[in-house]
């Protein structure tokens, strides 16, 4: 009797966690798309940016845009949304295409600050969304994938009538998520070209763990006959 209650128990234990697995991967909200967790890490970089950056009264900011690298606009508009929070006058100024450098030509309509100006000089030196690790389920199969959304930037402010440097400085932010194997399509919408790819769930462990269950399984069904013997 001893002996069945210790299959019994064990039988249990085996259904109560392939139940929780499932659940598990039930539940829960969708995910940030890639561009709105992207967004979300640019807008924490261009805070640390600006954090504690002096930048003297009545001086307007320039800087231009889009910036190199800047995956959507993101970073840039939140770089302009914080400086005119503070009171900061900002000008854009439109990049200029390799043949309008090359003829010293200016793009129509391109804004030309003054002698008074601050230059703001932003170099974005990485960005992106990528999938790092697949996510394993019980007893076989994946859940899901782990993200990083990450941004490293530096800047510096430079004083257009004096080419002083008035502050230089860097700023980086990750975020790292999960997204559920059935949320990927959603995860990609509306985020433009961020379509990272997948990662390899690996190889051994996907044998492995169907062989781990079965001999589990097995050997509580011969333990359960052995004790009605």
């Amino acid at each position: 009797m001893r002996g069945r209650s210790s299959v019994l128990v064990l039988g249990c234990m085996l259904l109560a966690s392939l139940s929780s697995a499932g659940g598990a991967a039930a539940s829960g909200a969708l995910p940030k798309t890639h561009g709105a967790v992207l967004d979300s890490v640019a807008g924490l970089v261009a805070a640390d940016l600006l954090r504690g950056a002096t930048i003297p009264a009545g001086r307007a900011v320039r800087f231009t845009a889009p910036l190199p690298g800047d995956t959507l606009g993101y970073l840039a508009q939140h770089l302009v949304e914080q400086l005119r929070a503070s009171g900061t006058e900002v000008r854009l100024l439109a990049r200029r295409t390799p043949a309008e450098m090359a003829m010293g030509e200016d793009p129509p309509g391109r804004a030309r600050g003054d002698s008074t100006d601050l230059d703001l000089h932003v170099e974005i030196r990485s960005a992106g969304v990528d999938y790092v690790r697949a996510v394993r389920k019980f007893p076989f199969g994946v859940r899901g994938y782990e993200r990083l959304a990450s941004m490293q930037v530096g800047a510096s402010l430079v004083d257009c009538s004096t080419r002083e440097v008035l502050w230089a400085r860097s700023a980086s932010a990750r975020v790292m998520d999960e997204v559920r194997r059935g949320d990927v399509t959603y995860a990609q919408s509306g985020s433009g070209g961020l379509n990272p790819a997948l990662p390899r769930a690996g190889g051994g462990t996907r044998l492995l763990e169907p062989l781990i269950v079965v001999g589990v399984v097995t050997g509580l069904v011969v333990l359960f006959y052995s004790n009605r013997n």
